[in-house]
């Protein structure tokens, strides 16, 4: 499968700090999430990204369990956005999650 948002087949980080995304974006990463089964590290902090997004991102970390490092610091998101994404990775052992 084609990535939307250019994650190569063998991607192991995907580094998208500060590149102004937001929720469309976020939705866009979320699919590729889906079906990556080799990216251990994404960082996305210093964005737009507000709870919207990171419940597209929530829902693709419950099924994707090769992600072992999410950065969402500096974002939008609210409550609801945060607690969907930290109980998308609960229990999940050495999972580093910073928001």
């Amino acid at each position: 499968m084609e990535s939307l948002c250019g994650f190569e087949p063998d991607q192991r980080e995907a580094i998208f700090g500060g590149l102004r995304l937001g929720d469309a974006d976020a939705l866009l990463i979320a699919a590729d999430l889906e079906f990556n089964g080799v990216m251990t590290t994404l960082d996305i902090s210093a964005n737009y990204i507000s709870d919207e997004g990171a419940k597209a991102l929530a829902s693709a970390l419950r099924v994707n369990g090769v992600l072992k490092s999410i950065d969402l610091r500096f974002n939008d998101l609210g409550d609801e956005g945060k607690g969907a994404i930290r109980d998308a990775v609960s229990g999940r052992v050495g999972f580093e999650l910073e928001m």
